[in-house]
């Protein structure tokens, strides 16, 4: 009832178009509605039309990505309903729907938000926040993911789909310069035929990207600049056709990023008292903690160095009766990162960072003919991980109590394995189709050695969990351009260890997730609306938590999310489009007492008699990155100008109030905001020449990205870290 009740009551929205709106839309045919984008999508593991998949979606194809100057995953969160991006130290952090991997630094944690490139999971997902690479196509889909997409999909998936050698000679290059701060990003490739019968393809990709960094370092030393970008990304591939039945592609690429890393502002504590010379240790009471406003910070650190390089070989056969795919993959990866972990120019703590990652991940997928009423997927993968993580954190209290030779540190490796094999399966009865599916998945996690400094040696350790999930649902064309579904998901996300703790084996995620929605072409194809409800419940959520000086992971006992999202995209006139998108969402917490590190006898806990903690009722908490309201408009118009078109438009971009703790306690918080973007676009009427003049953040808000308070041994310090300020640029693109 209460996932019909959100249908119905979304339903409304678009309901809400006045009588004349409709008629006038309609009885302008604009000849325009043809660019209302339909793209084909790979979310059901199949090419499909994006409207006829039964799920919530959304997509975004390379000419939009390239037209609208969208660089980085993170530019998406002002297009797509419900997703949240930040960063955490050298750790990405995907949130859909409340779910996520919040402040996942100690290796052994999972991410709840799976992100697949040309196919391939990446377990270690942060080069995906820097620069697109040559992407044909971005499908961010929300909502549990695991049958057709593996594990640790139980807030949704993102999948990178890359541009694939050409059949003809193709060439681009772009452009992008930009002020305030200095911005220098360059793209190029080069596709097309190695050899005379076009049976060998190549092409070549590369990214530069450099952006000087929003926050000025006011001390004399190094770095002089925070919260910017130095990144470089190399691709090649090679697509060998020996039959027009079979072909094998290899793609071999190399990214490096070497810059200062981001800032990390101190705030104040967590009673909201703002930093001042009575708060905190000694060490820094009286220091200047800088400006956020002014984006201006003191502080002695700030390095980080990641390097990855990933190899691909796909082969794909088309069959009498369908299509087989094969995937093997090898990546390495290298982090390392040292940041301040004070804000100030005291050398009070910083944290150090050194993660080397070895992946190996294996598929193989059958299709059958999409052309019969009876369609499916079968397939099977295997995916391994090899971390080895070294975290090092000085401290100057804790080198007053144990010696000026003493460093917080801990080390060790973590092992992953894990194999599934899932089937997805539709029949197609007329305008009805039924769908459904099982993914069976066996997890093993060990740590065959762990240290830290206050526990010494930890003995080894290995779990392994098994599971089960599954979905169903269906979906009807209500006319041949608009389709409605309903649909169950379970799923899972795997247990785990937390290195350098002696914690025992934290329990796997699981969820029930009731979605239904409609999408589809309405007022004559003048309007593509893409709307869906869901209730989502969540069984043992995990929850990274800080601990001492390292961060951990909880099972929280129960939680709950609601919501609704609707995008739109309409063409009123021949030259004006407005693209709008909007989502409610109540994520919170059922049932969840936990003690809180930095307040370990706050105001509100109640001791519990098991463990003699402190501890919190959390219950009816938002959970992290869960705005309850957000939405964005923008509105472009075409105007002919000579050989082409000149688009100005603006967006308007608006989230509520966010917590980044399960405590919502106010300092670790951003309030509603907004932001305003303005462009200037031109596109020459072959396509060939693009251009545009661009301001994102025109008023320059200061927008909290992340706010981390760490425990009462590190003195309580609430830090926040920020979006990008104001940006003023502009670009020039050639394509061929």
């Amino acid at each position: 009832m209460r996932i019909a009740y959100l249908l119905v009551s979304a339903s409304c929205l678009i309901a809400g178009f006045s009588e004349q709106a409709m008629a006038q839309a309609a009885s302008e045919k604009s000849s325009s509605s043809a660019d209302l984008e339909e793209i084909v999508v790979t979310a059901s593991r199949r090419s499909e039309a994006i409207s006829k998949v039964p799920s919530a979606i959304s997509a975004f194809s390379d000419t939009k990505l390239r037209d609208e100057r969208i660089a980085t995953l993170g530019d998406l969160t002002s297009r797509t309903p419900n997703i949240q991006i930040s960063s955490f130290g050298d750790k990405a952090n995907v949130s859909i729907r409340g779910i996520g991997n919040g402040n996942l630094s100690q290796a052994g944690g999972e991410p709840g938000v799976a992100v697949t490139s040309d196919g391939v999971y990446l377990g270690q997902s942060i080069f995906a926040l820097t620069s697109f690479l040559d992407v044909n196509r971005v499908e961010v889909l929300r909502g549990p993911q695991g049958t057709l997409f593996g594990r640790n999909a139980t807030g949704g998936a993102v999948n990178l789909i890359p541009n694939l050698p050409t059949a003809d000679l193709s060439y681009g290059v772009d452009l992008t310069l930009g002020v305030d701060p200095t911005l220098m990003r360059t793209t190029a490739y080069l596709s097309g035929p190695l050899t005379s019968d076009g049976r060998l393809l190549g092409r070549v990709s590369v990214v530069q990207n450099y952006n000087k960094g929003f926050t000025r370092n006011t001390t004399t030393s190094s770095p002089f600049r925070l919260d910017g970008l130095k990144n470089n990304a190399v691709r090649g591939q090679l697509q060998w056709l020996p039959s027009d039945d079979f072909d094998v592609r290899l793609l071999v690429e190399h990214q490096v990023i070497d810059d200062s890393g981001t800032a990390s502002f101190l705030l104040g504590n967590p009673a909201g008292v703002p930093f001042a010379t009575p708060f905190g240790p000694a060490p820094i009471q009286g220091a200047d903690a800088g400006n956020p406003n002014a984006r201006e910070i003191p502080v002695t650190h700030g390095a980080r160095n990641l390097a990855s390089t990933m190899v691909n070989l796909t082969a794909n056969w088309n069959l009498a009766a369908g299509s087989l795919k094969a995937l093997v993959s090898y990546n390495e990866t290298r982090q390392r990162t040292d940041f301040d972990g004070d804000g100030t120019a005291v050398e009070f703590t910083s944290s150090r960072f050194n993660d080397h990652v070895n992946q190996k991940y294996a598929e193989l997928i059958y299709s059958s003919d999409p052309s019969s009423p009876f369609t499916y997927v079968i397939g099977a993968n295997y995916y391994y991980e090899h971390l080895n993580q070294t975290v090092q954190v000085p401290h100057s209290q804790l080198t007053q109590l144990f010696g000026p030779s003493f460093l917080f540190t801990t080390y060790g490796t973590v092992n992953t394995e894990s194999y599934a094999g899932f089937g997805h399966a539709q029949y197609a009865l007329g305008s009805l189709k039924i769908f459904g599916g099982l993914r069976y998945t066996h997890d093993r996690k060990s740590v065959p050695n762990s240290f830290s400094s206050f526990v010494g040696a930890l003995p080894s350790d290995s779990h392994s969990w098994n599971r089960l999930t599954y979905e169903g649902g269906l979906s009807y064309d209500l006319s041949a351009a608009v389709t409605g579904y309903a649909k169950y998901a379970k799923g899972y996300k795997s247990g785990g260890f937390v290195l350098g703790t002696a914690a025992s084996a934290f329990n796997p995620e699981t969820n029930d997730s009731f979605e239904a929605g409609l999408k589809g072409r309405f007022l004559g194809g003048a309007l593509q609306a893409n709307l869906s409800a869901f209730h989502m419940k969540y069984n043992d959520l995990q929850v990274n938590q800080i601990l001492f000086i390292t961060v951990g992971v909880t099972n929280a006992a129960k939680a709950t999310v609601d919501g609704i999202e609707l995008e739109t995209v309409i063409r009123p006139t021949d030259r004006l489009r407005i693209e709008a998108n909007g989502s409610w969402l109540h994520a919170r917490f059922d049932k969840f007492l936990t003690a809180d590190a930095a307040r370990p006898a706050g105001p509100g806990c109640t001791v519990d008699p098991a463990t003699s903690q402190c501890v919190f009722d959390l219950a009816g908490n938002s959970l992290p990155n869960s705005a309850k309201w957000s939405g964005s408009i923008a509105a472009y118009y075409d105007m002919p100008l000579g050989n082409g078109t000149l688009t100005p438009n603006v967006r308007y971009n608006w989230k509520s109030k966010i917590y980044f703790s399960e405590f919502n306690i106010p300092i670790s918080s951003q309030g509603a905001v907004g932001k305003l973007d303005l462009a200037l676009n031109y596109k020459s009427k072959d396509g060939r020449w693009t251009g545009s003049l661009f301001a994102t953040n025109v008023t320059d808000k200061q927008v909290k990205d992340n706010v981390t308070v760490v425990s009462s041994g590190l003195a309580s310090m609430a830090l926040g870290k920020y979006q990008p300020g104001r940006q003023i640029g502009m670009s020039i693109g050639y394509h061929f």
